[in-house]
């Protein structure tokens, strides 16, 4: 039992300790802007995410405060945040009515943890008349699959408001993304 509850500490300590030396500062000079243009503000892979799913895919992100990131300053209001890889690097896309307001470079890329939306979104409790219909529904399409758009993927948005910086982190399917903005303008 003794072991058991030293095995315990020493992983929590070691996670403590991980997220404690985590160097914001170095993560936030390191990050560079996107330098291109995209054509019209338009994102180029928008139309095949709207063919591809049943619905929008991309999670709507609202901020009520300021977010300042070297140059750029985002104003309260209404996002739509997507991931996308450009120039063989990772950014978030700050949406509005359809155009692309602000491209901000991804501090950290990881994996989803296994299991992460079922422990931490809330799940719909099907009643059985739905469980039968969703049931008939899978087997029916099974038939003409290619015909079937798919559901999007899970999204969960995580914000934490550090001494100089706020840390927003953006679960999108299989991948985690680290954004960092700062609290205040240089």
């Amino acid at each position: 039992m003794n072991k058991l509850f030293l095995l315990l500490f020493f992983y929590i300590f070691s996670v403590c300790c991980t997220f404690a030396n985590t160097d914001y500062d170095k993560l936030y000079d390191e990050a560079e802007l996107f330098h291109s243009k995209l054509y019209n503000d338009i994102d180029p892979f928008q139309d095949e995410d709207s063919l591809k799913y049943a619905w929008s895919p991309y999670p709507l992100f609202r901020t009520s405060a300021e977010l300042y990131f070297k140059t750029i300053k985002i104003p309260p209001g209404y996002y739509l945040l997507t991931p996308r890889t450009l120039g063989g690097k990772d950014f978030i896309l700050f949406k509005e009515n359809g155009k692309v307001s602000y491209i901000i470079p991804v501090m950290k890329k990881e994996a989803t943890p296994l299991n992460f939306y079922e422990a931490n979104t809330p799940q719909m409790k099907k009643t059985p008349w739905q469980k039968f219909s969703s049931g008939v529904k899978k087997r029916f399409y099974s038939a003409a699959k290619d015909s079937m758009r798919i559901d999007p993927p899970k999204s969960l948005i995580d914000i934490q408001v550090e001494i100089k910086y706020i840390v927003m982190t953006f679960y999108y399917g299989e991948s985690k993304y680290t954004i960092l903005f700062r609290r205040t303008p240089y």
